[in-house]
């Protein structure tokens, strides 16, 4: 019996994209055209991969291993954990799509490893394709709905507890 190939290309990141929420509504060769302008980059523990108040330059998503959110106090100068992300989780989205300094140091807790997807190859790739774009875009801003709804309903849940104390 003959054994079947289908030839398909493998590019690393293909599974990982289309696990991520944000890029979920793509479809395989979108997916692809991202997957073919993003590398794998490892950071040991403590590294950090965005820096606070600097102006980002990629989309970062954890393949493996975990990383901490923290913001420095521009006056006092006090560290605190905002967050712990884990595989499959991204960072760094907004330096897509905004000339923004990073609100948060994202420091890897253990060895990690991410797939990144830079600034520059990215607004190359959405200006090649028109239609690419504004389904990129629309996901975003689904995404940052979702993000803007879950924020209110915990701004509405800390002012009632307030208010009840």
């Amino acid at each position: 019996m003959d054994e079947i190939s289908l030839d398909l290309p493998v590019v690393p990141g293909v599974e990982l994209l289309q696990r991520v929420p944000l890029f979920a509504k793509l479809g395989y060769e979108e997916t692809m055209a991202l997957a073919q302008i993003s590398h794998v980059e490892t950071r040991a523990d403590g590294e950090i991969a965005i820096h606070q108040d600097s102006l980002g330059s990629a989309l970062f998503i954890l393949k493996e291993g975990k990383a901490i959110v923290r913001r420095r106090d521009p006056i006092t100068g006090d560290v605190k954990d905002l967050a712990t992300l884990t595989k499959g989780e991204l960072f760094g989205e907004m330096s897509l799509i905004d000339d923004q300094l990073a609100s948060a140091d994202v420091a890897a807790s253990g060895p990690v490893e991410l797939l990144v997807i830079p600034r520059k190859a990215f607004e190359a790739l959405l200006a090649s394709d028109e239609r690419l774009a504004i389904k990129v875009f629309k996901c975003f801003c689904r995404a940052l709905n979702d993000k803007l709804r879950k924020a209110n309903g915990r701004i509405a849940e800390l002012s009632a507890k307030k208010a009840g104390a």
